[in-house]
């Protein structure tokens, strides 16, 4: 049984963690529990070197072509304080 088998099209990592994922667009809900990370974590989407974060319960459209990179931080502060730090 090769890859192609398992017909996973998105390939994701979370705080060192490969997930493979079928759908196209996944909830930062459903993200963080294929990843075992606690549901009031915040996450941030690296690229490109920058972290940006990611608002709970928001859509992500994956990419077939490259490795979409989150990171996770314990512990959940005021959405507002982050709109803040992100400005």
């Amino acid at each position: 049984m090769g890859f192609s088998d398992i017909e996973l099209r998105h390939i994701v990592d979370v705080d060192g963690k490969l997930l493979g994922i079928d759908a196209e667009v996944i909830d930062t809900a459903s993200l963080l529990a294929r990843a075992g990370c606690p549901s009031d974590s915040l996450l941030w989407m690296i690229d490109a070197g920058e972290r940006f974060a990611v608002h709970p319960r928001q859509f992500i459209r994956l990419s077939e072509q490259n490795v979409v990179f989150f990171e996770t931080s314990a512990g959940s502060i005021p959405w507002n304080v982050v709109a803040l730090l992100a400005a």
